[in-house]
């Protein structure tokens, strides 16, 4: 036994992979194809890390396809992934214009790019892809509590001379497999971390910024490293700051998965020294927390747990567990002390509803207690460009969300639904809820309750009916009606938006709260 994994360690870097490598669009919603199949049961695939590598999907028996359609684009990038040819060149963009019927208000988003894909070997791939766009948001997210002067989980804004509501988004990878047990990726790009629709461990809800991802497999774990540059600009210049993370997938069964997660966040200056990336935090392999402590830092240290659980093919249960700071002694003294700032998240998926293999089904509950991932400014925070690195809301809430998916051929119709209940900062005193306000200027350390502040309950409701025109870009045509109602003790706003476009959906894009 010994022997034999001796040497197909040995001489996997000198077998030829099937396929090129391709880095996949991160998918959480209901409404892929793909997402349905890599969570098959028989497969084993780590479903909590994203983006894929569609060789190491192929390892497994997964072939996209069977995704695509007829279309030019779609048979060009099947030559390009079953390598018959090295290089993959397509437009990207579209646009869409949304109606607000309550005050007659016109929003819209047009962009225009190109997406570029190139392998000179079967062990190497390079992506690169290039958006400009022009956008006009929603009163909701330009002049209410979530005004950050950014587009959400696009880029920031204002950038561009005399083009305050333009943005240019370049993102790329360089990526490298040597073997069966290891893959190096270096980028600029987003991640997501879990199995629901929202992650409290990392997601894509903020702008895109540079990392280095390493993975490693073997027997029925993956292990993966990320190393990444965020940038703060909270106090109106832009700061350097760094992130370490490292996650663990365990599939104990081929029904059961745990995962264990650490981050640490620090500072690219401090107040004695321009730390840069810190060395100490490569190290791939230890925990980050005693780590900061032997360096007698202020350094933000995140843990967190997750899990994934299976009946037959069609009943999937996952949550997640996140530790920003916790003390056990302070939990039972049951004073609400401040500093027990912790998330949890439970949902539950059915990609086969009513025995309708067409019809899926995802419901999902989180929670964040008040001051989790904020810090005592934006440089150590959980954030990147006055955008969360974890849920978009930030903390102090409750979410329930629901979503109903319906896909026939190129046909799909989805229905999400989000109650949120939100306790808002609404003055220099920070209730916990914008984790770019500093923890310090908090009121006192205890009784400090879930949804304090203004209270926001929130009602989110979207319905899409979209069409597929070019699989291989994700090229669908839109039609959405949304409906948002927010109440607090003093006002009332109900807005009812009509959605048309056509666009590369690429990207996710989270406006629904």
């Amino acid at each position: 036994m010994k022997i034999s994994f001796f040497l197909s360690f040995v001489c996997s870097p000198f077998v030829w992979f099937y396929s090129q490598q391709v880095i996949l669009p991160i998918s959480n919603g209901l409404n892929n194809s793909l997402e349905k199949t890599v969570n098959k049961r028989t497969l084993g695939i780590h479903t909590a890390i994203q983006p894929y590598n569609y060789n190491n999907l192929l390892t497994k028996g997964i072939s996209i396809d069977s995704f695509l359609t007829n279309t030019k684009i779609d048979q060009q990038q099947l030559a390009f992934i079953s390598g018959r040819k090295k290089v993959f060149i397509s437009p990207i963009g579209g646009g869409n214009l949304s109606l607000n019927l309550s005050n007659s208000n016109l929003n819209y988003k047009t962009s225009l790019g190109l997406k570029i894909q190139f392998n000179p070997n079967k062990k190497i791939g390079i992506g690169l892809t290039y958006r400009y766009l022009l956008t006009e948001q929603a009163n909701y997210i330009n002049t209410s509590i979530y005004t950050k002067n950014v587009s959400p989980s696009i880029g920031r804004l204002g950038l561009i001379p005399n083009q305050n509501n333009a943005i240019n988004d370049l993102q790329g990878y360089i990526t490298y497999t040597p073997n069966h047990f290891f893959n190096f990726m270096l980028g600029k790009g987003n991640h997501f971390w879990g199995d629901g629709y929202r992650s409290f461990l990392l997601s894509d809800n903020a702008s895109s910024y540079p990392y280095f991802r390493i993975e490693t497999s073997f027997w029925n774990v993956k292990y993966t490293n990320l190393y990444s540059s965020h940038t703060d600009i909270s106090a109106g210049k832009a700061m350097a700051k760094y992130s370490a993370s490292h996650h663990l997938s365990w599939n104990v069964t081929k029904d059961i998965n745990f995962g264990l997660f650490e981050t640490v966040i620090w500072a690219g200056n401090d107040t004695l020294i321009n730390r840069g990336f810190d060395i100490n935090y490569v190290n791939p392999v230890i925990f980050y927390r005693p780590v900061e402590y032997a360096q007698g830092s202020n350094d933000n240290s995140i843990f967190g747990l997750n899990f994934k659980g299976r009946l037959k093919d069609d009943h999937l249960f996952y949550g997640q567990l996140v530790l920003d700071e916790f003390v056990l002694a302070e939990l039972k003294s049951k004073k609400k002390w401040w500093g027990n700032k912790y998330a949890i998240q439970i949902g539950y998926k059915n990609y086969k509803l009513f025995n309708n293999p067409n019809l899926a089904f995802l419901i999902e509950r989180n929670i964040a207690r008040p001051f989790t991932y904020s810090h005592i400014n934006g440089t150590l925070n959980y954030g990147h460009l006055n955008q969360s690195l974890a849920h978009p809301l930030g903390a102090n809430f409750k979410e329930t969300v629901a979503i109903l998916s319906y896909k026939k051929n190129k046909w799909n119709f989805k229905e999400k639904v989000n109650f949120i209940s939100l306790g808002a900062d609404t003055s220099a005193t920070s209730f916990g809820s914008d984790i770019y306000k500093s923890y310090s200027t908090r009121n006192g350390d205890y009784n400090q309750k879930l949804l304090q502040g203004e209270l926001h309950r929130i009602f989110y409701n979207e319905i899409t009916v979209s069409y597929t025109l070019i699989e291989a870009i994700r090229l669908k045509s839109f039609v959405s009606l949304i409906i948002r109602n927010t109440q607090t003790k003093t006002t009332h706003q109900n807005d009812i938006f009509i959605k048309i476009g056509i666009s590369t959906q690429l990207w996710n894009t989270y406006k629904d709260f």
